[in-house]
């Protein structure tokens, strides 16, 4: 699934969670701390930290509104313990803030990446380019406990952006590494001392209460207090209206404050006030259709306003009357009471604000009510149902963090809950027991009305396409994927935009199915439906994964020049949007390598394959892991490195699945292992017969490059004859064109030599390929080049031959000087010279012997006959 499409499923709360919070009454004028936070910007970081009603929060607030800077506000809960949604808040609270501008990178964000090193790459460099002195304030920062995040933060913060400043508000210190801030002085921290309220601000208070207090009694109550906010508006509270009550009555330890919120704030409320207050307790926000759905009333936002009106215990979000939430304490104390007074209700009230939460796309905040009921039969429905875009997303850890919280001995209850199941094996990687699980789903939905079966078999078949995917099953993921486009072809029922995305992606899966099972033209015909479709659905994550198909597609059997115009859109559209390090990602990076490898830049061949190996790990799929090996072994081959090409063929082909079914990539791995061979100079016995698949060029030129180094030309004329077509094969269409050429060279047809090499340059320039004359660079090639620049000089591709030439020299010269011995180096000085053997030995106090034996492997490793021949190549590579 996209990640990118599930932001409004996932994250349906931005407007709330990133709304300052607002105060009705007139506050205490607390400039002292105004002035701290104004000195607070001069440092990158400031750290509000204290316990739970302090007014960190409001003080904050009202800072914020004044107007100084510009400033992102986020609100933080215990949901937002996942580094991408944590990341995926963030960005959304810089966008509602209006600070990002064109060209930041996080602009166009929509998905944070799943890699840690990336994410915060692509943060910082978000933040890097904000507005100056912008700040992001995050509130509630001690409901952050997941290591993750938390170390994440702390590499941002180990070198803070410039341009902004961040806010922490906790009630506790943040288990953050701030060691080096606090050492350099580049943190302020406020804390409980700092907000601690002093007389003239504490008389204040009380004051707004309508209360008045003799010195000595407020004195008393901020000595009680210790000048904490919360308790002195309770002090006040306790006070106000109430004259025979004294200070000296007003306990300001945990009990008295509980019995303040409980009895004060519940006392003189109609029955039906305090029961609203006590059911919607079970709620971290609060608007009035949630608060209508739990109470069974149609008042909620009456007594929403009403409440925020009458008391700073009720927090509106935001600037409109939509959100609200209750203070922490007061909705701990209201659900202790809700316990005390109706333990069997709070299961009901849970499955209440499930059932709103699922009916307006909140689905975690409706699992997380769910699972608080204990309601797990809905827990099931609600996954196969709503949840199921979030399986194959980025955003699965936060789902399978609930499911985890069901009784392993109901996971097997139900039909649906099988599924969750399945979902768990599928996160934790054991494709292997995911079959049973999903065959005892299926004998469980017989059972049921045939309506109830559409949305558990499409999760089925999702689930399953997925575990054959991944352990490369190629022939179990096409009939998956006709069953799959079968049931949403055939459904009358189905339809919209859940319907456009499900038949996309499965296009996508039968399309890679095909390409790898060597059904080439399925193939093609299936990626580019999907990219199509993915297009229209808006699914840009999985229109990059047909697209990297694609462009591996045209790389390895089509057109080179296409392969890089598809698959570097692809990984360019990846890299903008933060992808670049997701399992979708991973084919045009492949294809990028194998681009760059046929191009012959091999330079740019390895941040290609080190952004698709880093993409790969974070979710292997057996097939995608062949194509990463098999493009380091080529790339090794190709680079006379035929030792570790052996290695990467060896690791393709091990650790395998029983199921895992490849066939044309297994073939593509033979090719390579026998340029691996050739490079190695192992060329094993000569082969008899023809033995290639129908129609594969790129498996008939390896087996003629076996047979010309063999010196059978006969037989390498005879596997590429007829001489192939143009297109498609460009790579090898190019290789076969080159072989075809030495060898009418080679049998001194040498008009038709150059012919055929001209006719094999221009596709070669057309399409930007140059490996094959590098791995066939000898002195008979480059001859015929040269006689080719002689005879046809104002041809149009001079200016590309001169270059393979060029890169053919560069490649020599790296070769033999890494190949050639310090003495061998010592002895190719002398060979230009008339000293014969003898007097050579005599200069360099060696034997004659010697002195042979290092002439004939500079001979051998300069692939040449004789000692004048030496002098030249020499030359020609810079070596003399």
């Amino acid at each position: 699934m996209d990640s990118s499409r599930i932001g409004a499923a996932l994250l349906p709360l931005i407007p709330v969670k990133t709304a300052q919070p607002r105060v009705t009454r007139a506050g205490v004028d607390r400039q002292r701390l105004f002035d701290l936070l104004d000195a607070a910007m001069d440092t990158p970081v400031t750290l509000i930290s204290a316990g739970a009603g302090w007014g960190k929060t409001m003080l904050v607030s009202a800072w914020a509104r004044a107007g100084r800077t510009p400033v992102a506000w986020l609100n933080l809960d215990r949901h937002d313990n996942d580094p991408q949604t944590f990341w995926a808040y963030v960005v959304a609270a810089l966008r509602t803030a209006g600070l990002l501008t064109d060209g930041n990178p996080l602009a166009a964000l929509t998905s944070v990446p799943a890699d840690p090193r990336e994410r915060i790459r692509v943060i910082a460099d978000g933040l890097g380019r904000l507005p100056d002195r912008s700040v992001l304030i995050i509130d509630d920062f001690h409901e952050i406990d997941d290591t993750r995040v938390l170390a994440e933060m702390s590499d941002l913060l180990r070198y803070p952006p410039e341009p902004v400043r961040l806010f922490l508000i906790s009630r506790a210190r943040p288990a953050l590494n701030l060691h080096r801030l606090r050492a350099a002085g580049l943190i302020t921290e406020i804390r409980a001392g700092h907000l601690a309220f002093t007389e003239p601000e504490a008389a204040d208070l009380v004051t707004g209460h309508g209360v008045t207090l003799t010195a000595p009694d407020l004195a008393t109550l901020l000595d009680r207090t210790e000048g904490w906010a919360i308790g002195l508006h309770l002090g006040a509270g306790f006070l106000a209206g109430h004259h025979s009550r004294s200070v000296a009555e007003f306990a300001g330890d945990g009990r008295g404050i509980d019995e303040y919120l409980t009895e004060e704030v519940l006392a003189n409320r109609s029955r039906r006030q305090r029961r609203f207050l006590l059911q919607t307790s079970i709620c971290e926000r609060i608007c009035a259709g949630l608060a209508n759905a739990i109470t069974a009333g149609r008042d909620g936002q009456r007594m929403l306003e009403r409440f925020e009106h009458e008391n700073d215990f009720v927090v509106r979000l935001g600037d409109r009357p939509l959100w609200f939430r209750y203070h922490h304490l007061l909705r701990d104390a209201l659900g202790h009471r809700l316990q005390v007074e109706s333990p069997a209700m709070v299961a009901e009230l849970h499955r209440r604000a499930a059932r709103w939460h699922a009916a307006n796309d909140s689905v975690m905040e409706a699992l997380t009510h769910a699972v608080s009921a204990g309601d797990w039969p809905y827990i099931g429905r609600l996954v196969t149902g709503q949840a199921a875009p979030l399986v194959l997303s980025a955003h699965r850890s936060a789902l399978v963090r609930l499911l985890r919280q069901v009784p392993a001995d109901r996971l097997d209850s139900t039909a649906e809950l099988m599924i969750c199941a399945a979902v768990l094996l599928f996160h934790d990687g054991d494709y292997e027991a995911i079959p049973a699980r999903l065959d005892h789903a299926r004998r469980l939905l017989r059972r049921r009305p045939g309506d109830e079966h559409r949305p558990v078999e499409l999760m089925r078949l999702t689930l399953q396409l997925a575990a054959d995917r991944a352990v490369g099953d190629l022939p179990a993921v096409r009939a998956g994927c006709d069953e799959l486009l079968d049931l949403l072809a055939t459904d009358a029922a189905a339809g919209g935009a859940a319907v456009t995305q499900q038949r996309a992606i499965a296009l996508n899966n039968r399309g890679l199915a095909n390409l790898w099972s060597g059904d080439l033209d399925a193939a093609v015909r299936d990626l580019w439906a999907s990219a199509g479709a993915c297009r229209a659905a808006g699914l840009e994550l999985a229109e990059i994964n047909a697209d990297g198909h694609l462009g591996l597609l045209e790389v390895m059997c089509g057109s080179v020049a296409a392969a890089r115009q598809i698959a570097g859109d692809a990984r360019e559209r990846a890299i903008k949007r933060g992808w670049q390090h997701t399992v979708q990602s991973v084919p045009a990076h492949l294809a990028m390598v194998l681009v760059h490898l046929e191009r012959g830049e091999f330079a740019d061949a390895e941040p290609a394959l080190q952004d698709g190996m880093r993409a790969h790990h974070s979710e292997p799929e057996a097939a995608q892991r062949v194509v990463m090996l098999g493009a380091q072994a080529r790339l090794a081959a190709t680079l006379g490195e035929p030792a570790k090409a052996r290695v990467f063929l060896e690791a393709a082909r091990a650790d395998r699945s029983p199921r895992t079914r490849i066939p044309w990539l297994d073939r593509w791995l033979a090719t390579i292992e026998i340029e691996a061979d050739l490079a190695a100079g192992d060329i094993g016995a000569p082969p008899t017969g023809i033995t290639v698949a129908d129609g594969d060029l790129a498996q008939q030129v390896a087996q003629a490059r076996l047979a010309l180094a063999h010196k059978d030309f006969r037989r390498a004329g005879r596997l590429l004859d007829p001489r192939p077509a143009v297109l498609p094969y460009t790579a090898a269409t190019v290789e076969a064109g080159l072989i075809i050429a030495l060898i009418a060279d080679i049998r001194g047809l040498a008009g038709q030599a150059v012919d055929l090499l001209n006719d094999t340059l221009h596709l070669a320039e057309r399409e930007q390929i140059r490996r094959p004359f590098l791995v066939h660079a000898d002195g008979r090639l480059d001859d015929l080049l040269h006689r080719l620049q002689l005879l046809r000089p104002g041809a149009g591709h001079m200016t590309f031959l001169e270059e393979v030439r060029s890169a053919i020299r560069a490649t020599r010269k790296t070769a033999a000087t890494e190949v050639l011995s310090e003495r061998e180096a010592e002895v190719l000085l002398f060979l230009p010279t008339m000293l014969s053997s003898a007097e050579i030995a005599r200069e360099l106090g060696i034997s004659v012997n010697t002195v042979k034996a290092h002439i004939r492997a500079i001979y051998r490793k300069l692939g040449v006959a004789k000692r004048s021949e030496a002098v030249t190549r020499a030359r020609d590579l810079g070596l003399l």
